[in-house]
């Protein structure tokens, strides 16, 4: 009963913190993912923006550098006052633009205000979005420490869609926010993993910005080669997977021994073996 006055005691002393020394934040971290059972895992930087505890952004910072090269050479050649614009995978900045992979499909806007998340990931020749109610997230609380970037951290564990998480956050940063949709804790997560180590997120980089500037369009409109398609939270996998048929391939290249429809099948079935361990494995 003791211990659970203390932790109540240090909660609402920390709510009255969180709410009077709003702040920005900017966080960098490394995000290990393995989406595929078959294939390694891969590494991407991605970014939290965080404006004051009122919204944040979780986006890859590949996916916007990217993005800021293509702006740029499309509108030098919109410029040109040509009547084709004319794409050629030879160009140096379609080359440069190309360095920076976005592998890990995946933009999270959480808004604090209204307790609500806005979800877009890439999906096969598509894109599936939905708006949910931010997660209720069960965190378990354990007095184990270490230091993140100078910063003291403090050990949580939780269960979430399948998996065992174990999460460090720093309550010296009064920001109730971290990577993918993990919130809810005294301090802001600079770390979380699950016990299989698929998924791991890590921060690299802390600022504190005057101002948060929040990329003019981090949602794609979706187009009729890339459509948006409009999912709950609750259909979003079934969704998902059944964006990989085979009439979503564009072209009709076919193989000797092998007609189209074979060769399209095969292809769609090795695309999707990419993306066959989600980061959330169940509804629960």
């Amino acid at each position: 009963m003791k211990s659970n006055c203390k932790f109540l005691l240090f909660l609402l002393i920390w709510a009255i913190e969180y709410s009077t020394l709003a702040q920005n934040v900017k966080v960098e971290y490394q995000v290990k993912a393995k989406q595929s059972l078959k294939y390694p895992a891969f590494t991407e930087p991605f970014l939290l923006m965080i404006d004051k505890n009122v919204k944040s952004l979780f986006i890859s910072k590949n996916k916007l550098i990217s993005g800021k090269i293509l702006k740029k050479y499309y509108d030098k050649k919109m410029a040109s006052n040509s009547h084709k614009i004319v794409t050629s995978f030879s160009d140096p900045e379609i080359i440069q633009a190309r360095k920076y992979k976005n592998k890990y499909k995946i933009v999270i806007e959480k808004n604090f205000s209204d307790h609500h998340l806005k979800l877009q990931q890439g999906a096969f020749m598509s894109k599936l979005q939905y708006e949910a109610d931010l997660p209720k997230l069960n965190w378990q609380l354990t007095d184990k420490q270490k230091q993140i970037l100078g910063y003291t951290v403090m050990q949580a564990k939780l269960h979430y869609k399948g998996r065992d998480f174990t999460a460090w956050y720093a309550p010296a940063i009064a920001v109730s926010d971290g990577p993918y949709k993990f919130w809810g804790l005294p301090g802001l997560i600079l770390e979380i993993y699950d016990s299989k180590n698929d998924y791991h997120f890590t921060a690299t980089g802390i600022e504190f910005p005057d101002k948060i500037n929040f990329p003019k369009e981090y949602f794609s409109k979706g187009s009729t080669l890339m459509p948006v398609i409009q999912t709950t939270e609750q259909n979003f996998q079934k969704d998902f997977n059944k964006t990989f048929n085979p009439e979503n391939v564009i072209g009709t290249t076919v193989y000797i021994g092998k007609n189209s429809e074979e060769m399209k099948a095969e292809r769609v079935q090795k695309i999707k073996s990419l993306y066959n361990n989600p980061i959330e494995l169940s509804n629960d």
